[in-house]
């Protein structure tokens, strides 16, 4: 939801960031996989147990994330490609974090193990939406926005992490709000694919 309704917020200091990645001569997929990079340093900091830090470096690959879809736009090279290595390691970084998480706190292995599968529920519908109905936005293929979005994960990520002491439980209601994305979203693109 922060990630389609906040677009205008946060939009002009990631236009200034991708302009500066640019001029430096990066590309689109080179900061996608500092994305990426970033993220699993993150994942590491938490498995050791360094969850300011771990936390820190999670909103920076989230930074990046945002960034390199915006430095596509900029520079006009939005691929299928791109979006294919930027979804699959968005994900890649999610599910790395968790098990950072697991290692250092391994009561939170149940949770996380139901939330994958809430997870691989929602992306499931969240692909059919993509792939089943024409795209009208910026995106590389037609965005559904949902209750829970990736902003939303990391918001709860770090109350997790920094909040051990209920990180359970913040996990749980994350579970609880994907699933119901996932509900959301399957209703509302099968109603819209029986349209006429």
């Amino acid at each position: 939801m922060l990630d389609t309704y906040g677009r205008k917020t946060i939009d002009p200091p990631v236009r200034l960031l991708a302009g500066l990645f640019h001029r430096a001569g990066l590309t689109p997929n080179v900061v996608t996989m500092a994305a990426f990079v970033v993220g699993c340093a993150s994942a590491g900091l938490l498995a050791m147990g360094h969850p300011w830090w771990g936390g820190l470096a999670l909103w920076l690959s989230g930074l990046l994330d945002v960034a390199d879809g915006e430095l596509a736009r900029l520079t006009k090279s939005q691929s299928a490609s791109g979006a294919l290595l930027d979804l699959i390691l968005d994900r890649m970084v999610e599910a790395l974090v968790l098990l950072g998480m697991v290692i250092h706190e391994p009561e939170l292995a149940i949770v996380v193990i139901l939330f994958l599968i809430s997870v691989i529920f929602n992306f499931s519908t969240f692909l059919a939406a993509g792939a089943l109905m024409t795209n009208a936005g910026k995106k590389s293929m037609h965005y559904d926005p949902g209750l829970i979005e990736r902003t939303e994960t990391f918001v709860f990520f770090t109350a997790a992490i920094l909040l051990p002491d209920y990180s359970l439980w913040i996990l749980w209601a994350l579970t609880g709000l994907i699933v119901l994305t996932g509900i959301r979203r399957f209703f509302q693109v099968f109603d819209a694919l029986r349209q006429p």
